[in-house]
């Protein structure tokens, strides 16, 4: 009689802010070591910091798992 019901997957909300897909497939995200206790640190660091990066391939699955339709 009743048929087997189709559950939509979520988006991880936390996850959907921080990374987002690129058209060639990738996902990109922000430096990490930014938000305080930057005195230390060089002007050199900071600068390369502020720019995005790619996720790395060991991460890469858990992101798209909890990105489902990105």
């Amino acid at each position: 009689m009743a048929g087997k019901v189709k559950v939509k997957m979520k988006t991880d909300k936390g996850v959907a802010k921080r990374f987002k897909k690129t058209g060639s497939g990738h996902y990109k995200c922000r430096h990490q070591n930014l938000r305080h206790i930057l005195t230390k640190k060089t002007r050199k660091r900071k600068r390369s910091l502020r720019e995005m990066t790619y996720v790395h391939n060991s991460n890469l699955r858990a992101i798209m798992r909890q990105l489902p339709y990105a």
